[in-house]
């Protein structure tokens, strides 16, 4: 191959070959331009199928697509979008054209198959958008090529290219392997990004929230980890006591206990919660939820053989939800200590979690997911308070959380950790007496 490609996209054409081939990493890296090169190879593999570009909108399209390879190709190559039918020319192939705005472009891509697609700045589309593709792409050797740059660990596009079960090729960049900028235009974004989130994102490309995070300092690499990857990296402890935070309402939020043990050795880690979503279990009141919550404690005490060791119970419940501390009080053994968790300054409590989060003081366990006590299955998935750890940033004032981000299983984890670390001697001595 000439010169006048980087070797990072030597690789890509010669390696992207899988039903998804998804080019994400910095800005200015190249992976955007490497895939112009893919386009007219999938055209001709399939001249006689469907074929969809996508971007955000149909004017991102045109500009980071279409109108560089028209430089490229010629304008005799690449036509224009038409307005009337939202479809291009591209070597002689008529395509679809279409924006991936909202949520409601769902609509524009349901009916028949495709044999390819090129989304551009996949990590803007609705995700909605993303899961109707993916079933639009119904032939045996369908492809999707896509590029963006990287979001929050926990986005949908990131759990897409961590599935192992998939056919996925994917490729990632920093603006270090565009060989072609100039070493003082790289050195300059350096000396603007040193030292930042922004660094990990647009120099190296890594997949890191950036603005007003609440908790900046978890990282999924440090503290979430398997239990016996945990074992090999602390040794084996037993538990002294366990703090089950607890948040929860009748409405529309979820309901999460979160138990964090505390070890012989000060060590703090978050066993298996309970964790109940009204959208995927129906709305139901704390009367009918304690019985599951009940069995849920019961069979924890029963698995880490808590009672026979020794352990003792503090339970913090959030006092906003009064009536779910008065039904656990009337539900749970005495010996739970189920109290209400008054917090007087949420500046103060958060920064006990990241100081614990940034002296490595606390590890969250990966078990894969939740078992959903309701449905009586268990449900693999993200974990629901890594991604909320990782997600919650402050409001437009900083001095509250974005009201639009779920942060149920982060406050119940907050109120457990917190009443640990700002009271560690005396705790259990009197349980009776407020924190805050």
């Amino acid at each position: 191959m000439p010169e006048y490609f980087t070797e990072k996209q030597k690789k890509v054409l010669r390696e992207a070959n899988a039903r998804w081939n998804i080019l994400y990493g910095a800005t200015r890296s190249g992976k955007t331009r490497g895939s112009y090169y893919l386009i007219p190879l999938r055209i001709q593999e399939h001249k006689h199928h469907n074929i969809l570009l996508t971007g955000k909108t149909v004017n991102t399209l045109e500009r980071n697509v279409l109108g560089p390879m028209r430089e490229i190709y010629g304008a005799s190559n690449i036509g224009t979008i038409s307005k009337t039918n939202q479809q291009v020319t591209l070597f002689g192939k008529k395509c679809f054209a279409v924006g991936a705005n909202d949520d409601r472009a769902i609509t524009k891509i349901q009916g028949s198959g495709l044999g390819y697609a090129y989304c551009d700045e996949l990590t803007t589309f609705p995700e909605n958008f993303f899961e109707m593709l993916k079933s639009r792409l119904d032939l045996p050797n369908s492809k999707c090529d896509a590029t963006c740059n990287p979001e929050s660990p926990s986005h949908f596009v990131k759990k897409h290219i961590d599935n192992k079960s998939l056919d996925i090729y994917a490729e990632h960049f920093t603006i270090y392997d565009n060989t072609f900028l100039s070493k003082e235009f790289i050195t300059n974004l350096e000396n603007e990004y040193r030292g930042t989130i922004y660094f990990d994102r647009w120099i190296l490309g890594k997949w890191v929230k950036t603005e007003g995070l609440v908790y900046p300092l978890f990282k999924r690499e440090k503290h979430f980890m398997k239990p016996n990857e945990f074992a090999q990296r602390y040794g084996k402890h037993y538990i002294r006591y366990v703090i089950w935070g607890g948040d929860g309402a009748t409405t529309n939020d979820r309901t999460a206990i979160v138990p964090i043990a505390i070890m012989d050795n000060g060590q703090a880690v978050r066993l298996e919660m309970f964790y109940h979503d009204p959208k995927v279990n129906g709305q139901m009141s704390n009367e009918q939820l304690a019985p599951y919550i009940k069995r849920y404690v019961n069979e924890l005490i029963q698995k880490y053989k808590m009672y026979e060791n020794g352990v003792e119970f503090y339970m913090p419940i959030d006092c906003a939800a009064a009536d779910l501390v008065i039904t656990l009080n009337y539900t749970l053994p005495s010996d739970m200590n189920v109290y209400k968790y008054t917090k007087k300054d949420i500046m103060r409590t958060t920064d006990v979690v990241n100081n614990a989060i940034g002296r490595n003081s606390v590890i969250i366990l990966d078990f894969g997911g939740y078992y959903n006590y309701v449905r009586e299955q268990f449900v693999p998935c993200d974990d629901p308070l890594v991604v909320e750890l990782e997600t919650m940033v402050w409001d437009k004032n900083g001095t509250g959380y974005d009201g639009t981000i779920t942060n149920d299983c982060a406050d119940a984890f907050r109120y457990a950790l917190c009443t640990y670390y700002l009271n560690p001697i005396n705790l259990w001595e009197t349980p009776g007496n407020e924190i805050f």
